[in-house]
């Protein structure tokens, strides 16, 4: 008998649209970005909401950006694109409580977004029984952009990829993370 896969293992991808891309940023100050990288770092963990998974089911995720903001996330997924909901900062990892507050039900994912906005996840959700989770089909949301560079760096950045047997535009991502990643821990 094949074994059964969970619905987050599907994920490939996110869904952006007005309302939860702009409305987060206005509420929180939270960047698509910013929600899609807790999903990349660990420890990231991850609960059901199975009162609200009626009509479309519900997850939260409690996890860190590369920057260290520590990230509450409510979700959905939406054929193999996970949906964000809600996102907002929080201060620390949450303490266990025995007595948790029923979750309201929510009309639209507006007041879903709004409810999540006013109120601390750790008063509803019982984050010690969440699981730490891995997204391992997830790709980021990418975006083209144009760079101008001068050919004889270009002609060097072939040069170096030829040698590793990598697309030039893959290795220039990888030295793109390698720097990022130096800065920010500097800062």
């Amino acid at each position: 008998m094949a074994e059964r896969k969970h619905p987050l293992d599907a994920c490939t991808g996110f869904e952006w649209d007005e309302g939860n891309a702009h409305k987060n940023w206005e509420r929180h100050q939270v960047t698509p970005e910013e929600a899609e990288d807790v999903f990349f770092n660990e420890p990231l963990v991850v609960g059901s909401d199975i009162r609200h998974s009626k009509r479309e089911r519900r997850y939260y995720a409690l996890g860190q950006t590369s920057g260290e903001r520590c990230l509450f996330v409510a979700f959905t997924i939406r054929r193999s694109l996970l949906r964000v909901i809600s996102v907002r900062e929080r201060k620390g990892m949450p303490m266990p409580s025995t007595k948790k507050k029923l979750v309201p039900e929510f009309r639209s994912e507006d007041s879903e977004r709004k409810f999540w906005a006013e109120h601390d996840s750790t008063e509803f959700i019982d984050w010690q029984s969440a699981q730490r989770r891995k997204f391992p089909n997830l790709k980021p949301t990418l975006r083209t952009i144009s760079l101008r560079l001068p050919v004889s760096m270009i002609e060097d950045l072939k040069v170096l990829a030829n040698k590793k047997d990598v697309p030039y535009q893959s290795l220039l991502k990888v030295f793109l993370a390698e720097r990022l990643e130096k800065e920010r821990r500097r800062a």
